[in-house]
């Protein structure tokens, strides 16, 4: 059997797509243009407005990146700020705990006191979230302030024939599919766990679509 060696044409837009090509391109017009308008070749008017254009553009876009050099330097001393102040809070008020002569009104009223939240677990439902990790389906929910969840699984037209405890906030389903060549249906749901025993309501039902491997 003889094989045709076919050639693909295509064509390749002359504005540049990436940031970085467009400023390169931009430069390298604003520098050579002038020349070829003082000789005659390019038209003055047109040629001008476009580079007036370009040179705006550049400035805005070393002003928005700029503005994001700021907004990421400024973001990381807040969270350095806050990690300092949130360990001397803490020392603070360990301090404040061994001396008896502060009350726990002023320590309320001072917000220095750990609140305990009490929550009704009976209306509660995990909310399943999938993605695919590294060709394996990833199931996520929120843990806090359960212990984990209990899930069941099936495939395709099958029952809910797969059951686990999950006790990390995400679970990685790693099962090998019953056909690597054909397509694969897969859904879950889930119940809470607390202490061991299951609580709340049923879940979302998630589901994902596993593609044939070719």
């Amino acid at each position: 059997m003889s094989f045709i060696l076919t050639i693909i044409s295509t064509i390749k837009s002359f504005i540049s797509s990436t940031e970085e090509g467009y400023s390169e391109k931009s430069d390298n017009f604003i520098e050579k243009a002038p020349p070829l308008v003082e000789s005659g070749i390019l038209p003055q008017e047109a040629t001008e407005a476009l580079i007036a254009t370009l040179k705006k553009i550049e400035e805005a876009r070393k002003q928005k990146n700029a503005a994001i050099k700021k907004a990421h330097d400024s973001r990381k001393e807040f969270v350095d700020l806050k990690t300092g102040g949130d360990k001397q809070l803490r020392e603070y008020k360990k301090a404040i705990d061994m001396l008896p002569s502060v009350p726990i009104e002023a320590k309320r009223e001072l917000g220095l006191v750990d609140e305990k939240k009490t929550e009704e677990s009976n209306n509660k439902r995990p909310d399943l979230k999938i993605k695919m990790v590294a060709g394996v389906p990833q199931i996520n929910y929120t843990k806090s302030p359960m212990h984990g969840i209990k899930l069941y699984s099936k495939i395709n037209d099958g029952e809910y024939n797969f059951e686990t405890t999950v006790n990390l906030s995400h679970f990685d389903d790693t099962r090998s599919k019953l056909n690597p060549k054909e397509t694969e249906v897969r859904e879950y749901y889930a119940y809470y766990l607390y202490n061991g025993k299951t609580v709340g309501k049923k879940s979302n039902v998630a589901r994902v679509v596993l593609d044939p491997i070719e």
